[in-house]
């Protein structure tokens, strides 16, 4: 049984390192998503005045992400797919935080389109 795990990572004044990899922004260019070269994914709001601040950083790979992608009819589903350098991919649900769906391929993934 494939039961959906959610981590929460609590921070202090300094935050977990973060190096960007991979960027792409939703389409109502309300959320701003990042991958990073430690393997998480971070969600970013970015507001009407541009301001970016961040809202939530998700769990799931165990390598660097080399692309995001976001899933077809995202205004319905708001899905991200992350792949990385080892093969791992995972499909995000950006509202719940989740990854809902996750595979290991034998490849090494440098784009992703919808």
């Amino acid at each position: 049984m494939n039961v959906p795990v959610q981590a929460v990572a609590v921070w202090g004044k300094i935050a977990p390192s973060h190096s960007i990899t991979a960027i792409m922004i939703t389409d109502d260019q309300q959320t701003i998503v990042t991958g990073s070269q430690e393997g998480q994914i971070c969600l970013w709001d970015l507001s009407s005045q541009l301001k970016i601040s961040s809202k939530e950083i998700l769990f799931g790979h165990t390598a660097s992400v080399t692309c995001l992608a976001k899933a077809r009819e995202f205004e319905k589903q708001p899905y991200v797919v992350s792949a990385t350098e080892n093969g791992e991919m995972c499909v995000w649900n950006v509202a719940s935080g989740q990854c809902i769906e996750n595979t290991k391929l034998p490849y090494r993934y440098l784009s992703l389109t919808t």
